[in-house]
């Protein structure tokens, strides 16, 4: 059994949850089945009956009126497929599913809002001075299904008036056209620091030529700010796990609990280039507040933390902390 998350980690929308309904539309062949879903872990999954090697697209919709938005397009390795929705659950109340056979390119777009929050030194919990205020955005675009995918200088980003961003090309370092699943990649936009908050309103991506267009709501990415802090578990010189608490980003206040917004979280643990990366963990439920680092991590050798979430409107955060490289 194979087990396919069907949008990338870097592509997260709001996930709505209450109300499950569930729909094939057979193209060709045999209409595939839905069976044995299920909340696991703080996120929706389901599996499906399939002929082997079928190529099938999963669409999703908030009230069967308004059209189907295609989430992903794969091929079926096996007969028993399980789906598993990582787009969080929090805030939201219904979403409906349903599955054809066949392909079909469709596009998704988010912002990742980063924040410097502050360095180890030479300690395992980092020194961080409040209030913490997000530094830069970028606008990143996702394609699936699709193939023949240009090169990243060839996708322009577009904002509104004063994004920073105007038939702006895409930055080739931190773009990608070898998608996990199926035929597909991101496209992510120059870093932009003026403004640091990227704004809502019309976006528009040009991609082989054609303005592919989106309605981006206010991010509320000042008030989604919240900053997952640290602490490094290390033995013998090797880091063996981190756990973090939540605090306020204006006075530093330590939280009860994850903020409502908030729909998974990862820790990432970064080498001494941006292609060398230590250690990422799996996208985790928002109470989660440990996570064990399993790849043979040398804590010295770590030049930087970033505490990565998702809220509830699709966007990504990266808080980032400087690591022990650059404290001796």
């Amino acid at each position: 059994m194979n087990s396919l998350l069907f949008l990338s980690r870097k592509l997260r929308w709001g996930f709505l949850t209450g109300i499950l309904w569930f729909s094939t539309t057979a193209v060709f062949g045999q209409a595939p089945i839905f069976t044995n879903a299920a909340i696991v872990g703080g996120f929706f999954q389901v599996q499906i009956l399939i002929s082997s090697n079928t190529t099938f697209t999963i669409q999703t919709s908030t009230n069967l009126a308004t059209g189907w938005t295609s989430v992903g397009s794969m091929k079926a390795t096996n007969n028993l497929i399980t789906l598993i929705d990582n787009r969080g659950m929090a805030g939201m109340n219904r979403q409906f599913y349903r599955i054809f056979l066949g392909s079909t390119a469709s596009f998704d777009f988010n912002f990742l809002e980063f924040a410097d929050a502050g360095g180890f030194g030479g300690n395992f919990t980092p020194s961080v001075t409040f209030p913490v205020a997000l530094d830069n955005y970028s606008a990143n675009f996702g394609v699936k299904g699709d193939t023949n995918l240009p090169a990243a200088p060839n996708v322009f980003f577009t904002g509104p008036a004063g994004s920073g961003l105007a038939n702006s090309p895409a930055d080739p370092a931190n773009s990608s056209t070898n998608s996990d699943h199926g035929n597909g990649g991101n496209y992510q936009s120059a870093i932009i620091s003026s403004p640091a908050i990227a704004p809502g309103g019309t976006w528009t991506v040009n991609y082989k030529g054609s303005n592919v267009m989106f309605s981006v709501p206010d991010p509320q990415a000042a008030s989604h700010l919240v900053i997952p802090f640290p602490t490094a578990t290390v033995s013998s010189g090797m880091l063996q796990s981190v756990s973090w608490v939540y605090r306020d980003a204006t006075t530093g206040a330590t939280l009860a609990g994850p903020p409502v917004f908030m729909t998974s979280i990862q820790l990432q643990v970064h080498g001494n280039s941006s292609a060398n990366e230590l250690f990422d963990s799996d996208n985790l439920p928002p109470g989660t507040t440990n996570s064990a680092v399993t790849s043979s991590v040398t804590w010295s050798d770590v030049s930087g933390v970033s505490m990565a979430y998702n809220d509830s409107l699709g966007n990504n955060y990266i808080i980032n902390f400087v690591g022990p490289i650059f404290g001796h």
